[in-house]
C-alpha cells in the first residue's frame, strides 16, 4: 500500500505516501572486477520528540492447530495422484469449507487470520502458504504487478497493489488468489521471498498506525520493515511522510531521496518530494524533479482519476473532464474512469454523454459489479 499526505492548506495537489504492497526493487550495488561494492543505507533517524515504541517480532507464516488439521483434512489425506494442492487451494476458496472475508485494510499474520476469518490478499496468501507448506507442498508469495488501486482515508491517498499465492504440485503450478480476479494476458508477475511478506506486514501496520496518526507507532513499524528487508523503497517513502507530519522536513527529505536511488521511478517519493520541496519554498529543488513529476503524471491514469474525483469534489468540472479524458486516453477499459466521467457529465449539464459515459461503464464493468451501483444522481 502507498500513501499520499493530503494538505491543501500548503497546495491543492495531493502529497502520495507510501504503503502496502508495491513495486519490485534492485539492490543498489556496483559491480567491479572481482569485488562487489554494496551501498548500505543507513539506519532511519529517529522520531523526534517520541519514546521509541517496541514492535514485537511477528511469525507471518505460524500453524495454529485448526491450521494444520485442516491442511490434514484437505490435502495430507488426499491420494498424491489426486492432487493435494488442487484439493487445498478448492477448500481455502470455498466459503463453506473456510469462512474467510476478504477485508483490503486488514494486516494479519496466518494463525490470527484463520481464526478471525479476515483479512487482505497478503494475509490470505500468507495463511494458505502455511497450511501448503505444513501439507508438505511447495507455495510462495507472488506480487502481481496491476494498475494501483487509488483511495483516500482522511488526509491520506492510499496505493495499493497485490499479492497471491502459488503452489506446486506434480509440475503444475496453482494461483491462488482471494480475490478472485481474473489474469490479464499481459499480466506480470514476480516471486516474493518470505522476508520481503514480512516487509510489508509491518508496512501494512505503520500505515495503520499512521492513518491513525500515531506517529511513534508508525515509525516503529516502517523500521521494523526495513529491518526484514531493507531496500525497499516505498518503505522509505512512507518514513518521509511520518518525518514530515512531525516537522522533521530535513529527514523526511533524505528519506525520499533514498527511495528514489532505491527505484528512481517511485511515483510516491517522487511526488511527495517535489509537493515538499514546493511547500517549503525551494523552487529551485521544485524545479529539478517537476519533469519527472509530470511525466509520472501523465503516464499514470489513475492518479488522473484521483485527481479528477477531487476537482468533482470542488465542482470543478471543466477541470474534472480533462483530467478523466486523459486518464481514457492512457487506459481505456476502466470502468471507473467512464463512471466517473458520466457523473461529472451529469453535474455540468450534460445529460446525453452522462447517460453514454454510463453506458460504456456497464460494458466494462466485471460480473462481480452490480450495475445498480452505477448509476446516475437521477437514478437512471
Amino acid at each position: 500500500m502507498m500513501m499520499t499526505d493530503r494538505n491543501r492548506q500548503h497546495s491543492d495537489r495531493p502529497r502520495i505516501i507510501a504503503a502496502g504492497i508495491l513495486p519490485a526493487l534492485f539492490l543498489a550495488a556496483l559491480l567491479g572486477g572481482c569485488s562487489t561494492t554494496v551501498f548500505r543505507q543507513p539506519a532511519p533517524p529517529e522520531l523526534a520528540g517520541f519514546e521509541a515504541v517496541q514492535i514485537p517480532e511477528v511469525d507471518l507464516l505460524r500453524v495454529s492447530p485448526g491450521m494444520r488439521a485442516f491442511a490434514d483434512r484437505y490435502a495430507k489425506r488426499t491420494p498424491a495422484d489426486s492432487g493435494k494442492a488442487w484439493m487445498l487451494a478448492y477448500a481455502a476458496l470455498d466459503p463453506y469449507l473456510l469462512e474467510f472475508e476478504y477485508d483490503p485494510m486488514v494486516t494479519l499474520p496466518a494463525d490470527e487470520a484463520y481464526r478471525l476469518g479476515r483479512g487482505n490478499c497478503l494475509t490470505f496468501s500468507g495463511m494458505f502458504i502455511a497450511m501448503a507448506r505444513e501439507a508438505g507442498l511447495d507455495a510462495w508469495f507472488q506480487e502481481v504487478i496491476v494498475p494501483p488501486e487509488w483511495s483516500a482515508v482522511n488526509e491520506t491517498l492510499l496505493v495499493s497493489k497485490h499479492v497471491n499465492a502459488i503452489v506446486a504440485d506434480r509440475g503444475k503450478r496453482y494461483v491462488i488468489d482471494v480475490s478472485r480476479r481474473q489474469k490479464s494476458p499481459l499480466e506480470v508477475a514476480r516471486k516474493m521471498s518470505d522476508e520481503e511478506a514480512l516487509a510489508q506486514f509491518y508496512n501494512n501496520r505503520g500505515a495503520d498506525a499512521l492513518l491513525s496518526d500515531d506517529l511513534a507507532r508508525s515509525h516503529a513499524y516502517f523500521k521494523k520493515a526495513l529491518k526484514a528487508e531493507p531496500e525497499l523503497a516505498y518503505v522509505w517513502s512512507n518514513l518521509g511522510v511520518v518525518f514530515r507530519r512531525n516537522g522533521q522536513t530535513a529527514d523526511a527529505i533524505r528519506a525520499y531521496r533514498i527511495a528514489l536511488d532505491l527505484a528512481p521511478d517511485e511515483s510516491v517519493a517522487l511526488n511527495n518530494l517535489h509537493a515538499l520541496y514546493e511547500e517549503e519554498g525551494d523552487t529551485e529543488a521544485a524545479a529539478d524533479l517537476a519533469s519527472r513529476v509530470e511525466k509520472n503524471r501523465r503516464r499514470n491514469p489513475y492518479y488522473l482519476h484521483y485527481l479528477a474525483e477531487l476537482a468533482n469534489e470542488e465542482q470543478r468540472w471543466s477541470d474534472a473532464l480533462d483530467l478523466l479524458n486523459r486518464a481514457i486516453r492512457l487506459e481505456a477499459r476502466e470502468y471507473r474512469f467512464f463512471y466517473t466521467r458520466a457523473l461529472t457529465q451529469y453535474h455540468a449539464g450534460r445529460p446525453e454523454a452522462a447517460r453514454a459515459d454510463l453506458a460504456r461503464a456497464h460494458d466494462l464493468a466485471p460480473v462481480d459489479v452490480p450495475h445498480g451501483n452505477l448509476t446516475l444522481p437521477d437514478g437512471s
